[in-house]
């Protein structure tokens, strides 16, 4: 039986980003109809909150195979399947306070490190605080629109250097392009991140730090953004070339979260 139920809705997650679909049952079999129609749901709305999917380990495997191939992750794996990642854990030092951290700290895109990283990233919510775990998104592909003419000028054609050892010493590092061009759409997009992008390439270290800093900074503005409150057995799934995410640490009871990337090209 085909997954996509006849009360299937689409409804606007934001103004900025998401589609919410629902009636739709991700235990089940699904058409070719039904992936191309999500791909074409990805490409319009960037993210997509699939909620109420009781999906254990395997089957989320299983649906992100739909999308590509799997990629590990250096970080905990689940023991059923490597393809799958484990997030756990409570906030147990210390809360996000304004003046604390700069406001993009902890905004990244998945595994930028990766010479291929991931095109999509798939989050489910298996255990919840009461309060707070939320996580924030924020539209790439907006966040270069509105760039002024003269940046976008100026970054044109600029390389970054990424890293991920914060995972380890044996974790590639890659260098990519700071804006980057959706292989399947041809939008444009910035694609670096606070936590893995450390500097411009062949660019002075003050300069590339100060121009870093200012495009961290635009590209998390609300203005690009959608918050999602979890429920358990939402599924949020987001095009990784043009999404960042940001976890909120504003909680201290256990949240559970299941992960899946799918591998993707070399940016370009």
């Amino acid at each position: 039986m085909s997954a996509v139920l006849k009360d299937t809705s689409v409804t606007p997650a934001s103004v900025a980003m998401g589609a919410r679909v629902e009636g739709i049952d991700l235990t089940r079999q699904m058409s070719g109809d039904t992936v191309s129609r999500l791909r074409t749901l990805m490409h319009e709305h960037h993210l997509l909150v699939l909620p109420n999917q009781n999906l254990e380990a395997l089957e989320l495997e299983r649906f992100g195979r739909l999308w590509g191939n799997l990629l590990t992750h250096p970080s905990t794996q689940h023991e059923d399947t490597p393809y799958v990642q484990w997030i756990r854990g409570r906030n147990t030092k210390g809360r996000f306070f304004p003046g604390v951290h700069r406001g993009f700290d902890g905004w990244h895109s998945d595994m930028t490190w990766h010479p291929t990283p991931p095109i999509f990233t798939g989050l489910h919510a298996r255990q919840m605080p009461s309060s707070g775990g939320n996580t924030a998104f924020a539209n790439q592909h907006l966040a270069y629109e509105t760039l002024s003419d003269e940046m976008k000028a100026r970054i044109d054609g600029l390389q970054a250097f990424h890293t991920g050892k914060v995972f380890g010493p044996t974790v590639p590092d890659s260098i990519h392009p700071v804006v980057r061009t959706h292989d399947e759409t041809g939008r444009k997009a910035l694609f670096v991140n606070a936590n893995f992008t450390k500097h411009i390439v062949d660019m002075p270290e003050t300069e590339s730090q100060l121009l870093l800093y200012e495009l961290f900074a635009h590209a998390v503005r609300p203005e690009f953004s959608y918050r999602h409150q979890w429920s358990v057995n939402d599924l949020v799934l987001w095009d990784n070339r043009s999404v960042m995410h940001y976890a909120i640490l504003d909680y201290e009871e256990r949240r559970v979260m299941h992960r899946i990337v799918v591998e993707g090209d070399k940016p370009r």
